[in-house]
This record gives structure tokens, sequence and C-alpha cells, in this order.
């Protein structure tokens, strides 16, 4: 299975898709551009729609460019597919995808990259796919909601 992720631009656009989009596509431009205006938009750290043969399944982003640290810098993932697309692989692909622009954005004068993930605080697709890439489980804390998560964390190779 191949997913093609296709760049949501700073206005809330896909790029690169022609013809009529549905609500929830809508919805998560939208919601992409709402959270450049907060993040900033640095490509590649940015939002994604994710195509299969030809037909928009899913979106996925980095929800802000690398926080930097000392030794490390942070980016956090977030993945979601949609309804009639759920378990078919495509949320493992787009995964794949963010963590291929991870590693292709590092660079050995930069800090290693981690990647980090929140889910529900139960066991669920999201974390079997996470555990799949060797996301290794951290903790459970509440999040800037007020919602209890588990976080995850996988620190790229060089």
């Amino acid at each position: 299975m191949h997913v093609q992720l296709i760049p949501i631009d700073k206005q809330g656009r896909a790029l690169d898709v022609s013809g009529r989009l549905d609500m929830h596509v809508k919805q998560v431009c939208k919601a992409t551009a709402e959270l450049y205006r907060t993040t900033g938009f640095v490509a590649p750290w940015i939002g994604y729609l994710a195509v299969h043969e030809r037909k928009l399944v899913g979106a996925c982003a980095f929800k802000s460019p690398p926080v930097k640290g000392e030794d490390v810098a942070t980016v956090e993932i977030g993945f979601f597919t949609f309804p009639k697309f759920e378990n078919q692989g495509i949320a493992t692909e787009m995964v794949r995808e963010l963590l291929t622009i991870a590693h292709a954005a590092q660079s050995p004068r930069q800090p290693r990259i981690v990647v980090v993930a929140q889910t529900e605080p139960e066991e669920n697709a999201s974390t079997a796919i996470l555990r799949k890439f060797r996301f290794q489980f951290i903790d459970e804390h509440t999040d800037v909601d007020g919602e209890l998560v588990w976080r995850w964390e996988l620190e790229m190779p060089r």
C-alpha cells in the first residue's frame, strides 16, 4: 500500500487536490490553518492530507516545527484516518511517511530529532501503530486541554 501526503498550505488549502472537498476535509484544512497561526508554518513541519488510490483517506501532521532542547529537538505528530477508510493500514502508512520526513530533515549539525505522539490512555489502533514503529511509552499525563493521555517517543536514527 502507498499513501501520498499532500501538503496543506498556510491558508488551509490542500495543494494538488482538485475537485470538491467533503466537509471532513474542509474542517481538517481549516483547523490546520488555525494551528499554523499558533505554531507557525515551517515546511516540512506542517499538516498533510493522505491520498490512496486517488481518494482522500485521512490526515496527519507535525503539530509544530521541532522544539530544540540541549541535546534533542522534539516534534509531535498527529494522525487519523477518515471513518470509511479505517482498519486498512492507512494510518500506519501516514506515520511511516511522517517519520520519513523527520528522518530526511535531520542534519549532523542539528540536535537529534525525537518524534512524540499522544494517544488516548488505552490500548487501541493508534498505540498498536506506534508500537509497530518502536515508539516507547513514556508516561501518562494531563495534556493542555485537561485530558489524560499517554505520551510516546521515538528517537530518530542518524
